[in-house]
């Protein structure tokens, strides 16, 4: 690898690659280390690489706001945010209501906005699940669960996705499963990770092409992508571990009541309210601290670009070519629309018992305003629109759910700004 002369004051690593080294030399041959966390196995210090592509304002001195319980009380000495900053992010992330809008108002770029290319996100048409991997028909009731409706991926598992040959390829799965197969590429010392990349095509992210190889490298079985979650199992890390999931803490999440890195009320989880409208892990000392693993993909893929194509690809991803004019305007933002809160105007309040969708927009959480009175929000992205334009299979008056099987998948991708409003 031919990398370009760059300064690493900041990281005094040593020429060392983990989890895989290059006995004869103990120096990788994508000879610029990345950040590297000692008391976290050897993994990359993910922390770091986040800071460099996605800049965070100051958090507060005691650290990141925390409760002593869900819908608890503050903890003494933490119970203050911190002053926004222009062109960085939010130190203390505590939910996803913002993703896709403006770092000023807390969130961070969504996977459509970092181009993740296996996110196969439902299109910005008004319905339940607008923007996520949950496909809602255009015609479900405001009450119907977003969890339940389909996701483009032709499932083998609760961790595995076959191939599918009708235009999808492996469809939606976690991004957690090609930040590590990236990792385990870039330690390895037989590879040239400046050649992943192809600028006119794919600006500083790794196309998808290579991508797919990459991934199937790590994780494809007879033609399959299998995954383990991103913990530690019996204390070690999984092929996918990656801490800043601070997945499913106690005591917060001892009822059974957390969703993924989401942390419900014992209520939310009863009434079976989507997960990803409650807040992430904000008790104990980790509060505020979860990062998107899509954002560190972004991340990973920026800073291996930056040391090949620094005049191309700038270490900060707003400065990137993915990241020009991200946040710049609410009504095309990749922002889903919320559900009600207890609190609108609480950045950890959990969802209103029972469910009720869209959110007013009274408060902090984005609501159908920011379709601005039109049917279709034009949010930049890729998008399946095949499976939101069948009909419901809702039978039953009060909204419940039952997802139509799919046999054949034939997707209609909606790629860049919608160009005509319905």
């Amino acid at each position: 690898m031919k990398f370009s002369s760059v300064s690493l004051a900041l990281f005094s690593l040593g020429a060392i690659c983990f989890p895989t080294y290059c006995v004869s030399t103990n120096t990788c041959q994508n000879d610029v280390p990345y950040p590297i966390n000692a008391e976290d196995f050897g993994e990359p210090s993910w922390e770091d690489i986040l800071e460099l592509a996605f800049p965070t304002w100051d958090a507060p001195a005691n650290g990141c706001a925390r409760l002593d319980m869900l819908e608890g009380s503050f903890v003494e000495g933490y119970g203050n945010f911190t002053n926004a900053v222009e062109g960085k992010f939010n130190p203390c992330y505590y939910t996803k209501a913002f993703a896709g809008l403006d770092p000023m108002l807390g969130g961070y770029p969504t996977p459509i906005d970092t181009l993740y290319p296996y996110e196969f996100a439902a299109p910005f048409f008004g319905q339940p699940g607008d923007g996520s991997t949950h496909h809602c028909p255009l015609d479900s009731k405001d009450t119907v669960p977003i969890g339940s409706c389909p996701k483009v991926k032709k499932s083998c598992g609760p961790d595995c996705v076959d191939y599918d040959d009708n235009g999808y390829g492996y469809g939606h799965f976690p991004p957690f499963v090609p930040l590590a197969a990236v990792k385990n590429a870039y330690n390895d010392c037989s590879k040239d990770a400046c050649e992943w990349f192809d600028f006119d095509t794919s600006g500083c992210n790794i196309p998808k092409s290579k991508l797919d190889e990459l991934t199937y490298e790590s994780f494809g079985v007879n033609g399959t992508i299998q995954f383990q979650p991103p913990i530690l199992i019996d204390g070690v890390p999984s092929s996918t571990y990656y801490r800043l999931e601070y997945l499913g803490e106690s005591p917060a999440c001892d009822d059974g009541n957390c969703r993924g890195p989401h942390y419900c009320s014992k209520e939310a989880a009863d009434a079976d309210i989507w997960g990803d409208f409650c807040p992430y892990v904000h008790t104990g000392e980790n509060s505020g601290l979860y990062r998107h693993p899509h954002l560190a993909l972004a991340a990973l893929e920026l800073w291996i670009a930056n040391k090949c194509m620094p005049e191309k690809c700038p270490s900060k991803w707003l400065d990137s070519p993915a990241g020009q004019e991200y946040g710049s305007d609410k009504k095309t933002s990749t922002s889903i629309t919320w559900s009600e809160m207890i609190d609108n105007s609480d950045p950890m309040s959990q969802p209103i018992v029972p469910y009720q969708w869209p959110n007013a927009g009274d408060g902090l959480y984005p609501g159908k305003e920011l379709y601005d009175g039109k049917r279709i929000k034009p949010a930049a992205g890729s998008y399946v629109t095949e499976l939101v334009a069948l009909p419901s299979a809702d039978p039953d008056p009060s909204g419940a759910y039952t997802p139509t099987k799919f046999v054949t998948l034939t997707a209609i991708i909606l790629v860049g700004i919608v160009s005509s409003i319905l």
